[in-house]
């Protein structure tokens, strides 16, 4: 085996030195903070990519001078680095100390570009110019050149002007983004550079990281800006991640292999709570702030991510005081503790996301107050129901989404309205089925229990514009696989100007359309198996019927559908509606059939059904269903020969919740009042469903 010259001379005292380095103790893992060195007398800092936040881990690491060029090793868990004093390869360890590494070949300059392979112990460095280039020194001792300087391409074969680079975490690429904003791959082999795209940003980027997912981290150095880059798009671009330390001389190091989390025991981040596409967990680069003694309002949640809709903070940092009307001014109260700056975005044109141009309020400075802010919708802004994120930091300014190291964030859902047009907000209902029909079954009313809340948008008339429902799956006791719908008797499906009516799943925009085709009227499917949108507890059959199965996971939906042709009230249905279920297609739904589909229908009692159901299938069993040629008001509907229905609408009040029966207890046990009710057509007892007229043990 051939050695240099140089290296048989130094091998031994390499050795010893590299060795003797040993002394100071490896991190303890792989952290997920990134490392950042900054000063012309070395000082390292952590870095929370999460928040941006960052604070002082050592300002003495044993230097006088620089140390650049930083790369984390998990070969062994030490930073390395180019110390300034020594002209060298440094070692750091869990102390903070530099160590000063003796290399074979050292070409005897100072380096500030470097990083450590991912696929191989080995350093690897770089310096623009002619008599310099790329660089690598091996740190495996088992190697046959290590800690020997090898060439791996000159500065006339490479040359970009470039402050950081680092090792993807699975290609063994270095990634790099020059002072223009060209995004380069390098070749570690061959030194050779494919320029990747102009990544929309400028300046010096002086500390670039990987994460786990291969996400590219790139912090510029004049303003802190922490972006990251999707390098599977076809045009990578810099989106804002996070607000980091600004500095004029700026190194960083993050092991690539960990993910981006925030690594602390309790959680030390606020996010918000809209729906996902607005930006709010982690994964889509949501609106996040470290904790701090700046917030909105009294108190501030913490969470290690995002709580998305429906699962909400307990937001108080922001009053509505008045409607937001589109084109006219509103007032709204903002309670902020400590001195910061207050931005307030709105999604106007509901299309599930925060733009720079949709912003309410901008960087207004506020100090431990309370204040009284008058702003002004635009006039483009939709009617219906909509989100708007306030956030509240020392720093400005900042976008939507991202993390900073302080301050709040609060998401709000917000009703928007023109002038002239008024809400009705409809009773809420508990709406229960028996989805034996036409059998009686167990009728224990909760194979499917939905709450479903409507409200009205008006025009200065006394016309319907608008219809919002809003719902949450409470309980799904079936063993049958039922879909959801809810039917708007008389109203036509063509009146419904489609291009903006928004449907959400548990809070996630839906690219199905929820406008049912091919019926005669209006038919918002909202599923075809309530089913597949939960989770059901380990052992558990069922859904929230069952004791001791809790049942964590949510299922809500909300539909806004506005109309081309205001309907006058007087024409439009009543609240509950009617909403049903259906049979999914091609699955079991008892033995009097073999997979009746879609024209199974069960609905609240002497509702019409859809122009989709099977009405061969009334007066089998136990139904007692009579039906008029036209589907007159004299229509007997969905019930047996006692007038027992098949499913329930139930306003139990605003200030009640109404309790479904446990599985398999007959609702007739669970609510012993239920009975007379139905047998007086309603004129007794018509509070059978309250808590105080019920068997509290037959309850869930």
């Amino acid at each position: 085996m051939l050695y240099s010259k140089n290296f048989h001379r130094c091998f031994l005292a390499c050795l010893m030195l590299f060795q003797g380095a040993l002394n100071a103790t490896p991190f303890e893992s792989c952290p997920s903070k990134a490392f950042l060195m900054q000063q012309s007398v070395a000082q390292l800092y952590g870095v929370n990519l999460v928040t941006g936040d960052y604070s002082l881990l050592s300002g003495d690491l044993g230097t006088d001078d620089k140390i650049n060029a930083i790369g984390f090793n998990f070969y062994d868990n030490y930073i390395y680095g180019w110390g300034y004093e020594w002209g060298t390869l440094v070692r750091i360890g869990s102390d903070y100390q530099a160590t000063s590494i003796t290399l074979a070949d050292n070409p005897g300059v100072n380096f500030f570009v470097g990083d450590v392979a991912l696929n191989e112990n080995s350093y690897y460095f770089y310096k623009k110019g002619s008599s310099y280039g790329l660089y690598k020194v091996s740190l495996d001792e088992e190697s046959e050149n290590f800690l020997q300087v090898i060439n791996v391409v000159d500065g006339q074969s490479l040359s970009l002007t470039i402050f950081d680079f680092a090792f993807h975490p699975s290609n063994n690429f270095l990634y790099t983004v020059d002072k223009n904003g060209q995004l380069y791959q390098i070749n570690a082999d061959s030194g050779a550079a494919t320029a990747l795209g102009d990544i929309g940003e400028q300046g010096t980027f002086g500390a670039i990281y990987f994460d786990v997912d291969g996400n590219l981290y790139i912090s510029r150095n004049s303003d802190g800006y922490v972006f990251i880059i999707d390098l599977d798009d076809a045009s990578p671009t810099a989106l804002l991640f996070a607000n980091g330390p600004s500095a004029s001389q700026n190194d960083g190091a993050r092991c690539a292999i960990a993910p981006i989390v925030d690594e602390s025991i309790a959680a030390t981040t606020d996010y918000g709570d809209a729906p996902d596409s607005y930006g709010t967990t982690l994964f889509s680069n949501g609106a996040r702030h470290g904790i701090s003694n700046i917030y909105l309002g009294n108190t501030i949640t913490t969470e290690h991510n995002a709580n998305v809709y429906p699962k909400t903070d307990q937001d108080d940092g922001i009053i509505f005081l008045t409607p937001l009307l589109a084109g006219s001014d509103s007032l709204i109260q903002v309670q902020v503790t400590g001195a910061g700056y207050l931005s307030i975005w709105g999604d106007w044109n509901r299309d599930g996301e925060f733009t720079a141009e949709e912003k309410l309020v901008s960087d207004k400075y506020l100090d431990n107050t309370t204040d009284v802010i008058l702003v002004n919708t635009p006039i483009t802004a939709l009617n219906g129901f909509t989100w708007t994120r306030a956030r509240f930091t020392s720093l400005a300014p900042i976008l939507a989404s991202g993390g900073v190291a302080d301050g709040e964030v609060e998401d709000y859902r917000v009703l928007v309205t023109n002038a002239g047009n008024s809400q009705i907000q409809d009773t809420p209902y508990y709406i229960a089925f028996e989805d034996s029909w036409p059998e009686q079954g167990d009728y224990d009313m909760n194979d499917v229990v939905i709450l479903q809340n409507s409200s009205l948008l008006l025009t200065s008339s006394f016309e319907v514009k608008q219809i919002e429902f809003q719902g949450e799956l409470k309980a799904s006791g079936a063993s049958y696989r039922n879909g959801f719908a809810i039917q708007l008797d008389n109203i036509l499906p063509d009146n419904v100007d489609s291009d903006l009516v928004r449907f959400e799943i548990n809070g996630v925009l839906q690219e199905t359309n929820v406008i049912e085709e091919d019926t005669l009227y209006l038919v918002l499917k909202i599923t075809d198996d309530l089913r597949s949108h939960i989770q059901l507890s380990q052992n558990c059959l069922y859904y929230r019927t069952e004791s001791n199965c809790s049942n964590s996971s949510l299922m809500t939906f909300s539909v806004t559908v506005p109309f081309i042709t205001p309907i006058t009230l007087d024409q439009f249905p009543e609240a509950p509606y009617n909403p049903f279920i259906f049979a999914r297609t091609a699955s079991y739904h008892g033995d009097l059939f073999y997979h009746p589909g879609r024209g199974l229908e069960i609905h609240l009692k002497n509702k019409i059904p859809s122009s989709k159901a099977d009405q061969s299938i009334f007066g089998m069993a136990e139904d007692n269903t009579q039906i008029s040629e036209n589907n007159t008001s004299q229509n007997l509907t969905y019930q047996n020969d006692n007038g027992l229905p098949w499913a329930l609408a139930i306003n139990p009040g605003s200030t009640e919740v109404w309790k479904h029966p446990l599985e398999r207890v007959d609702i007739l046990q669970a609510y012993p009042k239920f009975q007379i009710f139905v047998e007086s057509n309603g004129n007794s007892e018509s509070t059978w469903f309250s808590q105080s007229n019920s068997i509290n043990s037959k309850l869930y």
